[in-house]
């Protein structure tokens, strides 16, 4: 009887625990908080040790992530309404983080090689940014307002 107990208060441990960690496979991570009503997230890893991490806030927001290779970085944000960011990583060691704050920004990026790191930041309404970038040791950064 007392095995039985205990058995069970571990796989009721267990459970709970799994369920407050974030998603994590073949060491990559989706870390994801979403506030406000009607955001999206879509995403994709496959390899290892990639991260992406989203934030949104405000509401109609929406983030795509896909992640092929190793050591990718993602980092998103939003707030505001009506965002969104589209981010694409092939390769390894790629790094890009978004930001927007106002309403309607579109931020999409690809990148495909080793070592990129791409930032975008926009703030007010209505902007667009789109980058690619292919090789090796390339930086973008886009402020807008």
């Amino acid at each position: 009887m007392k095995l039985s107990r205990i058995l069970i208060a571990g796989a009721t441990a267990l459970t709970v625990g799994l369920a407050l960690t974030p998603a994590i496979a073949g060491d990559s991570g989706v870390f994801i908080e979403q506030y406000g009503w009607g955001n999206e997230v879509g995403t994709a890893q496959r390899g290892w040790r990639n991260r992406l991490t989203v934030y949104q806030n405000g509401y109609r927001n929406s983030a795509i992530s896909s992640q092929y290779g190793s050591r990718q970085r993602a980092v998103i944000g939003q707030e505001g309404v009506g965002h969104y960011a589209d981010t694409y990583q092939s390769g390894r060691h790629n790094i890009v983080g978004v930001a927007q704050f106002g309403r309607g920004h579109t931020a999409i990026t690809s990148q495909d090689g080793y070592g990129n790191a791409i930032g975008v930041i926009q703030a007010g309404s209505g902007n667009s940014a789109n980058v690619t970038q292919i090789g090796r040791g390339n930086v973008s950064v886009i402020v807008q307002d």
